[in-house]
């Protein structure tokens, strides 16, 4: 894979940012309703502060977000069984480094269930039966805005510049076999043999413009435009010994995709110390380059090492609803729920694999329970 979206992009211009800021006065105190950084906002953690978010996600039968995990499955045959549950966690990071400026780390780590059931052209011995994913991103967010500084709640406008780097990774999916049926072909081996779907990862960097402005009587509302691009690989391997039979369950395909990314949210201060964040964003794939090594791959392939599986969406619409309450005035918990109308199109690049990459055209949710702390 490329490495032209190191992580050192954000630091480099984080740098950068910081020695224009230092001198600068503006402060970036949060409004009245803010509830942690992960809701989107043009506002910064304030200077010297640490702020440390604790996340655990789920989706099952019994925690099943608007039904999207059975619809998922009731809509995609080849999916049986326990698919579409999702167990999980994250952690997120921001520190303020001055009045203006902040740096965040966010990392999320996920088991998500894939349940082939029965895999006709083949005999099984083994299967595994999750995606076991890690995303990180890190970068910096700039306050260069703003107005309204009298306002006695502090719901301020203010309008920042956010840049990140990002990558994601998972596990291999392995199959173990020791018979393919092919449409002219069986073929048997004497021990049993894994083939793998592969190279499931993606690398990329954002850059987010958000503009945050008081309305009277609701609350803080935000409206953001961002640019990203990604390079995202997977490929088809497989153990068997013989160069001849290897090389047609062999396949790479490497991904580059342009994002253009437009949404808003509302913060409304239900109570004291209930905020509610209803935030929606468009992410639509402005550009796709698809590579396929071999180009012609043989045409007999049981199905989920075939390249066909791929979803050819362009957007995928988000919706995230998030209830918090606060414990004390540094301590504060959060119910989440997140909504994709096109599971992780855009947000996973590598997910648009042989594998998964059907189940990309279908919609999906997960919730969450979020504890965060100032320090």
């Amino acid at each position: 894979m490329s490495a032209r979206y190191p992580f050192k992009i954000a630091f480099n211009l984080a740098q950068l940012c910081g020695l224009m800021l230092f001198s600068n006065t503006v402060t970036a105190d949060t409004p009245l309703g803010w509830i942690n950084s992960s809701n989107p906002a043009a506002y910064t953690t304030t200077a010297g502060e640490f702020e440390i978010s604790l996340a655990s996600l789920a989706v099952n039968d019994t925690i099943d977000f608007l039904n999207v995990r059975d619809d998922l499955v009731a809509n995609n045959r080849r999916l049986a069984g326990d698919s579409g549950d999702l167990n999980g966690g994250k952690l997120e990071l921001h520190y303020g480094i001055t009045e203006s400026l902040s740096v965040f780390y966010r990392q999320q780590q996920h088991r998500l269930t894939v349940d082939l059931g029965t895999i006709n052209s083949v005999s099984l011995i083994d299967i595994d039966k999750s995606l076991n994913t890690t995303q990180q991103s890190l970068g910096f967010k700039w306050t260069f805005f703003e107005s309204n500084l009298l306002k006695s709640d502090n719901r301020r406008s203010a309008a920042s510049l956010e840049i990140s780097g990002y990558s994601n990774k998972s596990d291999d999916f392995d199959v173990v076999i020791d018979e393919i049926n092919l449409d002219n072909l069986q073929i048997f081996f004497r021990d049993p043999q894994t083939f793998s779907v592969a190279d499931l990862e993606d690398e990329g960097w954002k850059a987010r413009l958000v503009y945050s402005f008081s309305l009277e009587r609701m609350g803080v509302a935000s409206i953001w435009a961002a640019y990203g691009e990604s390079e995202a690989t997977s490929g088809t391997t497989s153990d068997l010994t013989s160069a001849t039979f290897r090389r047609f369950f062999e396949q790479s395909f490497e991904l580059e995709e342009s994002y253009l990314y437009l949404g808003a949210s509302l913060t409304m201060q239900l109570t004291p110390r209930l905020p509610l964040t209803i935030s929606y964003e468009a992410i639509n794939i402005s550009d796709s380059n698809f590579k396929q090594f071999p180009e012609d791959p043989p045409a007999q392939l049981p199905g989920f090492l075939s390249a066909a599986n791929q979803s050819d969406e362009d957007i995928n619409h988000t919706l995230r609803v998030s209830l918090g309450y606060w414990l004390t005035p540094r301590l504060n918990v959060n119910l989440t729920g997140n909504l994709y109308s096109n599971q992780f199109l855009g947000v996973l690049p590598h997910y648009n694999n042989p594998l998964s990459g059907s189940f990309s055209t279908l919609p999906y949710g997960f919730a969450g329970i979020e504890l965060s702390y100032n320090f």
